[in-house]
């Protein structure tokens, strides 16, 4: 059955076993760092984009609901169509599963937050109004502003002092209600965390917040700091540093400390380890289910441990994320499972047209059409560039990568001859490494003439782009 990648499940009574990263060493000791303090606290969980961010954070999560913590989870680019992530937060903590016995009390609690937090939250303006004013007018100042613009001197004299007394006012509105917000929100933490063998501190995960707007990222920061700082809650956020960084200079000029200003809101940062490849791979073969492909085919273990060879190969060399492996595999997954089992497989080339299609789509799409003999000549030498044929696995797969687009896409015998020509005159060179990729270019050669297979990599292109007609095998 033709299929993407499933969810990972994540049992509740063991939340990392399925963890094939080995992270939950690291949930181990952010556990201990959580349960040592109640003040509160913002904990910056950081790994580039793809590097499974998301998923230790669920995890994590399970294992703190499991020993008593109550956690809530906020995905910010779901509501980053929101203008303030104040009254999303909220909205957050109402949909949360709690303590049923209790619900009436937390519902009489959740409300007066919410009404606390609409207090708060960022008036909507209209636009130009609001740019000028910073958000500080109240409806009615903003009507004035409208029409005054277009009347005497002297009435814009009387409404710039209007402008600045309202100012004064909704400062001290604001601070009111903030602290109105924060006192409310002390009480509603220390009955979560009382009885029922519940412990504290209560937990809110932020994840995803690194592909949210730059304005949207930066006041979500700030909201945690201004208005959510509160014993007995420790936040969590997952970001791609990097990416949040650019955020800050977005909203606040290309000048400004990005790091000193990121440290005004995040108490401690930890960096994910860079996962491992090989059992990554292998858990995406096991989670494909590939294995019942191959078990189907005469030289299936030889053409799976070829394929899986290869392509940590080229993970690894192209710094794959986690992310880009996944939907790679996906495409093995299709030729795979679209290639019946008595047709040849060709486990090099398939691990090589994927990496390319992920990481170089120009190249990949040039093999889509027909190709020039330069076209031909700068795909080879580009991936012998990139690629070390001194290494046994590349220099098995480029020098079949390479025979495969001769006698693939070279039209003419006379192409083909002039072709062969300078193969043999390498296959002959002073230079040991360019004489023995040639010698086995040619070895490609001499198989393809004899099982007619010129049209490997148009075929397996055609498959993982899905432009021929495909039948879904087993």
């Amino acid at each position: 059955m033709l299929q993407k990648n499933p969810e990972l499940t994540i049992p509740l009574n063991n939340p990392f076993q399925n963890d094939q990263l080995e992270r939950n060493k690291v949930a181990d000791n952010l556990t201990l760092l959580v349960q040592s303090t109640n003040q509160p606290f913002v904990i910056s969980i950081q790994a580039p984009s793809g590097w499974g961010k998301s998923t230790f954070i669920k995890m994590w999560k399970a294992q703190l609901e499991q020993s008593g913590h109550i956690c809530f989870y906020f995905n910010a680019w779901e509501n980053d169509f929101v203008d303030d992530p104040l009254i999303a937060f909220i909205g957050e903590i109402n949909k949360t599963s709690l303590d049923k016995s209790l619900m009436g009390q937390f519902n009489a609690q959740i409300k007066k937050l919410q009404n606390f937090g609409g207090k708060i939250a960022r008036r909507a303006l209209p636009l130009t109004i609001q740019i000028a004013t910073q958000g500080l007018l109240g409806q009615e100042s903003v009507r004035k502003a409208s029409d005054i613009l277009f009347t005497k001197g002297s009435e814009i004299a009387n409404f710039a002092s209007e402008l600045a007394e309202e100012k004064i006012r909704q400062y001290e509105s604001d601070k009111n209600g903030i602290q109105e917000f924060k006192t409310e929100l002390t009480l509603f933490v220390k009955s979560l965390s009382a009885g029922g063998g519940r412990r504290t501190p209560v937990v809110f995960f932020i994840d995803e917040l690194d592909r949210c707007r730059p304005e949207f990222s930066i006041l979500l920061l700030e909201r945690i700091k201004q208005v959510f700082s509160v014993e007995g809650i420790i936040f969590v956020i997952g970001t791609d540093r990097t990416q949040l960084e650019q955020s800050v200079k977005a909203v606040h000029g290309t000048e400004i400390d990005k790091d000193g200003y990121l440290r005004r809101f995040i108490d401690f940062s930890v960096n994910l380890p860079e996962p491992t490849v090989e059992k990554y791979c292998k858990f995406l073969f096991d989670r494909f289910k590939l294995q019942e492909i191959f078990a189907k085919r005469r030289s299936g273990r030889e053409e799976s441990e070829s394929l899986m060879r290869t392509f940590v190969h080229l993970a690894k060399s192209y710094r794959f994320s986690l992310r880009v492996i996944e939907q790679c595999f996906t495409e093995i997954n299709l030729v795979l499972r679209t290639t019946p089992p008595n047709t040849r497989m060709f486990p090099f080339l398939l691990a090589l047209l994927v990496a390319m299609k992920a990481h170089k789509p120009a190249s990949y799409d040039l093999l889509l059409a027909a190709l020039s003999k330069a076209d031909i000549h700068s795909l080879a030498d580009e991936l012998k560039q990139e690629l070390d044929i001194n290494d046994r696995i590349y220099k098995w797969t480029l020098a079949q990568f390479d025979a495969y687009l001769i006698y693939g896409y070279l039209e003419t015998e006379e192409d083909k001859a002039e072709a062969l020509a300078v193969l043999k005159a390498n296959a002959v060179s002073q230079d040991p490494i360019e004489r023995s990729y040639a010698q086995q270019v040619l070895r490609f050669i001499e198989q393809i003439q004899l099982d007619s297979s010129a049209s490997a990599i148009k075929n397996l292109a055609s498959q993982i782009s899905l432009l021929q007609k495909l039948s879904i095998a087993g």
